[in-house]
């Protein structure tokens, strides 16, 4: 999400370079016609660059106010979504807390839901919305489907809890596992 505003400014500064040097070479009386269409040219470039990196940061300022709907839903809309709605909760709630998240695609994921990067560290996600207790298996997934992915963390959301032997899967393998309790407070830390 920063990346898209630093992107606005860059392009922003580069128009304005553009802009400023050919502004200075017109006063100067240099510009010749090649001079001139090469200025123009260049100049519609930059134009376009903003106007892309200013869509960037409108889709940017959107996808913030909808992870601000998401993190101020409670826990019984948590429990209410689909599968897919809790997928966008949990991204919302980890870009709240400084994760920059990508969604997989919805089949063939190998267990991985989000790819969660912070500080270099990329974290396979495995996202659980269930009524029940989370079972191993699920830690089982995706740390097998970490690997595919490029992760070197691994990461169980769920709106619940977890069984003793899920617990014990994710100490064996440096799993962290997130359950409905932890992602309340992740939820309201990202606000």
């Amino acid at each position: 999400m920063r990346e898209d505003s630093a992107g606005l400014a860059t392009a922003l500064q580069w128009l304005g370079v553009w802009l400023f040097a050919t502004v200075v070479l017109a006063c100067m009386g240099l510009l010749n016609k090649a001079v001139w269409i090469l200025a123009v040219v260049t100049t519609a470039a930059a134009v376009v660059s903003a106007w892309r990196a200013f869509l960037a940061w409108l889709d940017y300022r959107r996808t913030a106010r909808l992870d601000a709907l998401y993190r101020a839903s409670g826990q019984a809309a948590v429990d209410a979504m689909t599968g897919v709605e809790f997928e966008r909760y949990v991204a919302a709630v980890l870009r709240g807390v400084g994760y920059s998240v990508e969604i997989t695609r919805a089949t063939g994921d190998f267990g991985v839901d989000l790819i969660a990067t912070k500080a270099g560290v990329r974290t396979a996600v495995q996202c659980k919305r269930q009524v029940r207790v989370v079972n191993g298996s699920a830690v089982q997934q995706v740390v097998a489907g970490a690997t595919i992915h490029d992760c070197t963390a691994t990461m169980v959301v769920s709106n619940h809890r977890y069984t003793r032997a899920a617990e014990q899967l994710a100490d064996a393998h440096g799993c962290v596992l997130i359950d409905r309790t932890r992602l309340a407070r992740m939820s309201r830390a990202g606000r």
